[in-house]
């Protein structure tokens, strides 16, 4: 049997994860060395459309409106903006007050957050005019609002399962997970850009594992806030009507 620790959530509310998690968690260092290293990946992505970005925009006319002109520019644009706001929203989050137990919660709330933006690595070619202005319009909608719920969120931001306080206000009055909703607008956008058999089974894998961190988020909620259980009962969970 492992030994475990105990931390709380809200008033007495305990949380147990093994001993050595807690111990390395507990390291100084620890949250500064996570959120450098967990955004590294976004700004590395970044800098690789920043050469994409340069070479689009060498390459075509003021009046080259093709696929690979204005909207695959735009579209690519989109998708870099958006890498800088994931990678400066991690780097700048808050230190967690409290996480799930164990693992596994957080190793699927990893993956969910960086597998599907590996699309952009298996690009098939170059996309058509319609699927960047869609993909743009997609990006800039799903941005626009993931600044607005992290803003909203304030210190309540993570991406591991994490409770910290019952946000009700806001978007979270429409939906109880907006935040993965603006998520999965924009990812949606970068799937229509770079799509192809491999990209739509990397979109379909991510969608699988945000519906169990959102499973694992909602359970540690339930715990930590008796109140939830009123807001889920009259609150959609991720799509207003639908789910």
């Amino acid at each position: 049997m492992s030994t475990t620790s105990t931390s709380t959530v809200g008033n007495d509310f305990p949380v147990s994860s093994p001993h050595w998690l807690s111990r390395i968690r507990a390291a100084r260092g620890y949250d500064i060395a996570v959120r450098v290293l967990g955004s590294a990946w976004f700004l590395i992505l970044a800098l690789f459309l920043v050469q994409k970005v340069i070479a689009q925009a060498a390459s075509m006319s003021t009046a080259d409106f093709g696929p690979n002109g204005w909207p695959g520019l735009l579209a690519t644009a989109c998708l870099l903006l958006f890498y800088l706001a994931i990678w400066w929203f991690i780097l700048t989050r808050p230190s967690a007050a409290a996480r799930s137990d164990g693992i596994l919660p957080s190793l699927v709330a990893f993956v969910g957050t960086y597998l599907p933006w590996t699309i952009v690595l298996f690009a098939p070619g170059e996309a058509s005019a319609g699927q960047s202005l869609a993909s743009a319009a997609l990006l800039l909608i799903g941005t626009s609002l993931m600044v607005l719920v992290i803003g909203h969120l304030g210190r309540s931001f993570s991406i591991v399962p994490q409770a910290r306080k019952l946000v009700r206000t806001g978007p979270y009055a429409i939906v109880r997970n907006p935040l993965y909703l603006a998520e999965e607008i924009a990812i949606l956008g970068t799937l229509i850009q770079f799509y192809s058999i491999v990209t739509l089974a990397l979109f379909l894998v991510h969608c699988a594992l945000q519906v169990c961190r959102i499973s694992y988020e909602e359970n540690l909620l339930r715990r930590g806030f008796p109140e939830y259980e009123s807001y889920a009962a009259s609150t959609p969970r991720l799509i207003p009507f639908v789910w």
